[in-house]
This record gives C-alpha cells, structure tokens and sequence, in this order.
C-alpha cells in the first residue's frame, strides 16, 4: 500500500475517491437532519459536530502530531464563527424543509462570493472572465430560486446565506493557511461551533429522545469523515480541481432527497445550479492559475 502511493497515478486515485466519499458524506449530513423530521434545531446537531470534532483533535494532539494553538488568534476565531453560522444557516434551511438538492446548489455559491470577498478584503482584481462568471452565477441562482413561480422562502434564504458566509471562511483560510495547520484550523471551527450553539441548545434545552441518538451522532460523525477524507484527500491531488470535485456533494444530496422524501428535481434547479457549478468551477480554477502563493492544503473547505 504504501509502495502503492509512491506512485503518483495511484495516488491521486487515491486522493480524488477521499474527496468523493468525503462529498458524499456531506451529502448525508443533510438527509440526517431531515430524518428526525424537525424534532431538533440545527444548533444541537452542529454542536454534536463541533463535540465529535473536538474530541478526536484532543486525541490526536496527545501523540504530537500537531499543536492545537494557532498562532493567529483572531484570524482563527473569524474562521470559526462565520463558518460556524454558515453551518447553522444550512442546516436550518434544510430542516425548514427547504430541498436538499436546492439549498446545497446554493451553499456552492461560496466561490463566487469568495471572489467577490478577495477583491474587496484582500485587494485581488478580477479579470474580464471572472468578473463574467460572477455576474453569469447570480443569473444561475436567480433561476434555481425562481420567485416568478414561487415565494422566496426564508429557508432558502438562510441556504444562500450559508453561501454567502462560507464565501468570506475560504478567503480568512486562504490566508491562514500559510502558517497554520489545516487540523488547528479545523480545531478552532469546533471549538467556535460548540460555543455558538450552546444558547440554541440549552433554551429550551434540547435532549434527543433514544430513538433519534443514532441520526444525531450519525450526523457528527459524517461531517468529522467528511473532513477527515477531504483532508487527506488534499494531500494527493490538486487544491482547485478537489474542489469542483466536491461539488458532486450536490448530486448525493439530489440522490438522497429523491430517494427518502420524494423531492423533484426541476428543471430551475438543472438549469440554475448547473450555471452555478461552472462559474464556480471557472472561477476556482482561474483563482490557482493566477495566485502568486502555491495551492497547499486547506484552501478549500466546507462547512
């Protein structure tokens, strides 16, 4: 085996399925949610998240694999709290009972709202093409939420702005990633995670009947794989093309929607979110193509 990953083909093999399990693990996340039928908020399924998260790194930094104190504070803090209220917005979008399909095809807008934040917070310029892209994605989203047919729910609002926030984390990581470590990273988005739940949690206090345990921790476990897998993948194969790679998460998340609760599949959705996909896709590639720093790991993530 490990002769087997000297070879770069065999490699990336390797590296492109994590990322593929690790898409169709965020995938579930959503499904789980939905199984308990709106029993429980999405702070108490977040917070089972940042526990699991926490837990595991606590572990792993015991055999000094990697130190869990960032250096940069409050770079950190912002990665965890805008994530973490990414995570909050999605999550509440789907259990509001939003499609799974639709409110992921709109989280996948955060490379377009990440380009939109490098230019303002970062001061990167924009070629002609992707300032196209940007403008072409917000076409695609007008037409996946489609307010001619239907009202603009609250729910789908809050899948867009989980979109709209993990735009601004993947620029806060593109600059943390050049000193920290990707787990630290990660470390702080739990911790962050934990603590912003908490009020959702304790008031009313929120205990998940017997029943419901194995969604709940099912759904801690897979967002914990999901970044394990992804991490690991990151190592194998390029930084921008494991991201559009990714993007099959909203396949899964379509697959599993149609399967379990009967969600169609319109063709706004096709239409938008296909847009969507490749002016995410145009622009992740085109960001690696004229960056100045290398791609490392731990550019790109999801919530």
């Amino acid at each position: 085996m490990i002769q087997g990953l000297k070879n770069p083909k065999n490699a990336a093999v390797l590296g492109y399925g994590a990322i593929f399990l690790s898409a169709l693990f965020f995938g579930a996340m959503g499904l789980l949610t939905r199984m308990v039928q709106g029993a429980y908020p999405a702070s108490l399924f977040n917070m089972v998240r940042g526990i699991l998260g926490i837990l595991v790194l606590l572990g792993l930094s015991r055999f000094h694999l990697f130190p869990l104190k960032g250096k940069h504070f409050k770079l950190l803090a912002a990665r965890g709290i805008f994530g973490s209220f990414a995570s909050v917005c999605l999550f509440k979008a789907i259990i509001g009972g939003a499609p799974l399909a639709t409110s992921t095809a709109l989280l996948y807008t955060f490379p377009i709202f990440g380009a939109i934040f490098s230019w303002i917070l970062l001061k990167e310029k924009l070629n002609a093409g992707e300032i196209a892209a940007v403008f072409v994605a917000f076409i695609g989203v007008y037409t996946i939420l489609d307010p001619r047919y239907q009202p603009l729910s609250l729910t789908l609002i809050f899948a867009l702005l989980a979109g709209f926030l993990h735009g601004i984390v993947i620029v806060i990581i593109r600059v943390l990633r050049r000193e920290e470590n990707l787990f630290v990273i990660y470390f702080y988005f739990c911790l962050f995670l934990v603590l912003i739940c908490i009020p959702g949690v304790v008031n009313p206090l929120q205990v998940p009947h017997l029943r419901d345990m194995p969604y709940v921790l099912a759904f801690g476990l897979a967002g914990l794989l999901g970044q394990i897998l992804i991490t690991y993948g990151l190592k194998y194969c390029r930084v921008a093309t494991a991201g559009i790679v990714s993007m099959t998460e909203i396949f899964y998340a379509g697959l599993w929607g149609a399967l379990f609760f009967n969600e169609m599949i319109s063709w706004t959705l096709v239409l938008g979110g296909g847009i969507v996909l490749a002016s995410g896709a145009y622009l992740t590639l085109s960001e690696y193509g004229r960056t100045k720093d290398p791609p490392q790991r731990g550019d790109f993530s999801t919530v």
